[in-house]
């Protein structure tokens, strides 16, 4: 796809950072945008029409379409290119999401539209998140980066600008209002996709390709399944992301409610976790990126969810529970690198995004039941019950990466591809 295929981290001559920080950027202010309109919609909905069920709807309207473009989107991208359709997606994110607050203050907006406009914005986000992390190896490889540091680095730009867009969205609609700041929103999204226009990525051609539609989705989910080590990581990451979801929108509350003094220390609980994930993310790149990546894989691994759960289990003092929160978060944070870093070695460069969003399809598909789980174990066996039996999932899935020799091949690496350029120097 890309104008000069070579393995990821392959050192290039005539070196340029400005393309990779550029489209690092712009996948950060985008991810901003997307999290800011999380919020900014539901907001936008409750105040327009006074209707928690309106409201309930609309910020469904905001999911439900990710897996869906996960699942289907990547084929598209590949065919389209890479640079091309992170434009294109944000451009069109921009408009459905500026249309909703203009045809507002025009008196034009019904429910129904507003529901359209929030899926069809929503469908657009993954596929162009997908186009930016697929352009990544080419760009490290240009800038001289190894990948391993630029997945770092790309880690790092997701988990601050997720965690920087809601706040920020918070404050400016106490500031301006719901109308105001989807209007802003929307502004994010085209200097996004600007940045990526002017980026000067690799110009990728669309793919020349006489396979139907189907096929070439069908290709993607091929390749994840014949691919030991790919299918592994998507079934764990299936089963763990479940347990996250329920830990986060479920066991958090009640403990919070039942055991900690309210909704405030929840908050202080989570967002002490997504602080140490930005530096566990730096930590990995400045540092840990040098270990090898099944040994340092495992460990942080283990040291995510089960401890985590057995601690809130104990019902120990919170200062304890922060430390502990903390240390698991700074441990998550190293995660997505080493798996990113698994992926772009794996997947062949004309079916990236296809391959990624295969994955990240498997990976996410039991999230929607991880509310109805956590909720289910919580009447059933207790707070403290599901807390433990949550433990014990974790700990069969961390244990299972030691005795399976396809974890081995998490350590493979292209030739070339493990040395940073920049470390010789």
């Amino acid at each position: 796809m890309d104008a000069t295929p070579s393995a990821p981290g392959t050192r290039v001559a005539g070196r340029s950072q400005y393309p990779l920080y550029a489209v690092l950027t712009a996948h950060g202010i985008s991810l901003a945008g997307n999290s800011m309109t999380y919020l900014a919609v539901p907001w936008f909905v409750l105040e327009t029409t006074g209707s928690a069920t309106q409201t309930g709807i609309a910020a469904a309207a905001s999911f439900l379409p990710i897996l869906l473009s996960m699942t289907f989107g990547g084929v598209l991208v590949d065919r389209i290119g890479y640079r091309r359709a992170s434009v294109i997606a944000d451009l069109f994110g921009a408009a459905m999401v500026a249309l909703i607050p203009l045809l507002h203050i025009a008196g034009m907006l019904t429910f129904p539209t507003l529901l359209a406009l929030v899926f069809l914005g929503a469908a657009f986000d993954v596929p162009g998140n997908a186009a930016r992390e697929a352009l990544l190896p080419a760009l490290a490889q240009r800038s001289g980066m190894s990948i391993e540091r630029a997945s770092s680095v790309l880690e790092v730009v997701e988990r601050g600008a997720r965690m920087a867009g809601a706040p920020l969205a918070g404050v400016l609609i106490a500031l301006i209002g719901p109308v105001n700041v989807l209007l802003v929103d929307a502004g994010t999204f085209v200097l996004a996709a600007l940045i990526v226009a002017v980026s000067g990525a690799p110009r990728s051609k669309p793919a020349a390709t006489r396979e139907s539609y189907l096929a070439g989705l069908l290709q993607g989910f091929t390749f994840l399944w014949r691919d030991r080590l790919l299918r592994s990581i998507a079934l764990l990451l299936a089963v763990t992301n479940m347990l996250d979801v329920a830990y986060v929108s479920v066991v958090l509350p009640v403990y919070g409610d039942e055991v900690l003094s309210g909704a405030g220390a929840v908050g202080l609980l989570i967002g002490t976790s997504a602080v140490a994930g930005v530096a566990g993310g730096i930590a990995f790149g400045a540092v840990a990126h040098r270990l090898p990546r099944r040994l340092l894989f495992t460990v942080v691994f283990m040291l995510v969810g089960l401890p985590r759960c057995l601690v809130l289990a104990a019902e120990p003092a919170l200062p304890l529970i922060f430390i502990v929160v903390a240390a698991t978060g700074f441990c998550a944070g190293m995660i997505n690198p080493i798996l990113r870093t698994a992926q772009y070695h794996r997947i062949p460069e004309n079916m990236r995004a296809r391959g990624l969003g295969a994955i990240s399809a498997a990976a996410f598909a039991m999230v929607p039941l991880g509310p109805i789980v956590g909720g289910g174990l919580i009447s059933y066996a207790g707070l403290t019950g599901t807390l433990l039996i949550f433990a014990c999932v974790y700990a069969v899935a961390t244990f299972s990466l030691v005795p399976f020799k396809v974890w081995r091949e998490i350590d493979a690496t292209p030739s070339g591809s493990r040395t940073d350029p920049q470390e010789k120097q």
